[in-house]
């Protein structure tokens, strides 16, 4: 384990910085998990601020996590965990645009795999295909330099920190709860869109989420979702 302590402030400064650039599968997973718990909060508050209302904005059945934010914030690491010595303006241009670029892939993937549309952007002006506009291309650039200047640091000196050994057994089981998780979210998706499209359950898989994930069930789970042709 790096051990980043030390009276000195300027060895404390540089030892967080090499931290911050070395990337590893632990490292990178726990960014997944935090960065997908942590962006479902903030989408909870952001609607229990903006329309007072409280609803999940968890990608999965089980547990609170943002799967769009966990692999975004993934690419974002990817992409700026090299450049925290670069200026605030490059880094938010840049997160900006792979931001919008992000988002938009995102969208579209979801309406061609399940036939169903999580976010409309159409309400707001400069938005491309109701997919991006240009405020939260805004929020992406934000996000990405709060990202390369304090979370990220911040998050790897509480993952190196934290003991190894727990660590890794509790990624295993984080590991297979989301994959569990994953599996079945897609698959209650997908057999709500066939059954939208008047398809009988067929084998005993298709019934089990014909009883345990109802289209009611889903929508109170997704409350922003909407079917698309």
């Amino acid at each position: 384990m790096t051990k980043c302590g030390g009276a000195v402030k300027e060895r404390e400064t540089v030892c967080t910085a090499e931290v911050s650039k070395k990337l590893t599968v632990y490292r990178v997973f726990w960014v997944f998990v935090l960065g997908s718990l942590l962006g479902d909060l903030v989408e909870v508050a952001f609607i229990l601020l903006t329309k007072g209302e409280l609803m999940s904005r968890s990608s999965l059945v089980y547990g609170p996590f943002s799967l769009v934010w966990g692999v975004g914030v993934v690419l974002m690491t990817l992409v700026f965990h090299k450049l925290d010595d670069q200026d605030s303006v490059p880094i938010f241009l840049l997160g900006a645009a792979l931001g919008g670029v992000y988002e938009y892939v995102c969208s579209w993937f979801q309406e061609w795999a399940f036939g169903a549309c999580f976010w409309d952007y159409s309400h707001l002006p400069f938005n491309l295909n109701g997919r991006i506009n240009l405020l939260f291309c805004i929020f992406w650039g934000a996000a990405a330099v709060l990202w390369v200047r304090w979370v990220y640091p911040a998050l790897c000196q509480l993952i190196e920190r934290s003991p190894r050994t727990a660590g890794r057994r509790l990624a295993w089981v984080m590991a297979a709860f989301l994959l569990v998780s994953t599996v079945l979210s897609a698959a209650a998706l997908s057999r709500m869109d066939q059954r939208r499209a008047g398809e009988p359950a067929e084998n005993v898989i298709e019934v089990f989420l014909d009883e345990h994930f109802p289209d009611e069930r889903l929508q109170d789970r997704y409350r922003n979702m909407r079917a698309v042709e």
